[in-house]
């Protein structure tokens, strides 16, 4: 059964620590809307059982996703992996495409907003970013959003991983049978795994673990923890 309730804790946690980041971000924006979204299938699920992706939504998807779009040579822990066994990590070959992301509005607006991907909450500035400007994201808060990546694979450790447009494809349609249909994307579809390290500056190890104890102790409904669900040593590579 996908961990939907742990994902929505880690969400909750998530929102509320970026309360102290100041942000340019503001309704509307849209910049960073584009068809390069990575997600889990937990995070799929997630967006299918809020029942925001209506029919007309899922069309769009598959039209969009019919389209030259980006695919991850990797997960982000088979990256980490990588780099923990100072193995040389795959070079990104598909395209990289700037169409916008067909769960827009015509005002701009997501229309899952609610339920939206980490990776979409993930992208925030503190400069406005439009009009040829480049986004700036704080070191720190770049580690914390590359750890929550990690994490959100590990508890979807026997999930898959891939572009959104193509991950709501696999899923919305195969939510019975999803090992059998994502073999059949193979090469668009990765196979999550859990997590081996997490990759943190040296200068901000000891943030970190702060922010770590925090998150460890996010409670989940049913009587967990989010630490629960973490490896018991987990170790940092600097």
């Amino acid at each position: 059964m996908a961990n939907t309730k742990a994902l929505k804790a880690i969400y909750d946690f998530y929102d509320k620590f970026l309360k102290g980041t100041p942000l340019a971000c503001k309704k509307g924006c849209a910049t960073c809307c584009t068809t390069n979204v990575s997600v889990t299938s937990l995070e799929v699920e997630y967006i299918l059982d809020s029942g925001l992706l209506t029919k007309s939504l899922q069309e769009k998807v598959r039209e969009a996703a019919a389209q030259d779009h980006f695919v991850p040579s990797t997960t982000i822990n088979t990256s980490a992996a990588m780099c923990l066994s100072e193995n040389q990590m795959p070079e990104e070959t598909s395209p990289v495409t700037f169409d916008p992301c067909p769960l827009l509005t015509n005002d701009g607006l997501c229309s899952i907003y609610q339920a939206r991907p980490f990776s979409c909450r993930a992208m925030n500035s503190e400069t406005l970013c439009t009009e040829g400007g480049e986004a700036f994201m704080a070191p720190f808060l770049v580690t914390v959003n590359l750890a929550m990546y990690q994490i959100l694979e590990h508890i979807d450790s026997r999930g898959w991983y891939g572009n959104l447009l193509d991950m709501l494809t696999l899923v919305s349609g195969n939510r019975e049978g999803l090992q059998e249909a994502a073999d059949t994307m193979e090469g668009k579809i990765k196979t999550n795994r859990p997590l081996p390290c997490f990759i943190i500056p040296p200068d901000e190890t000891m943030r970190f673990k702060s922010f770590m104890r925090r998150l460890s102790k996010v409670e989940i409904e049913g009587g967990k923890t989010v630490g629960d669900l973490l490896p018991e040593n987990w170790q940092i590579l600097s």
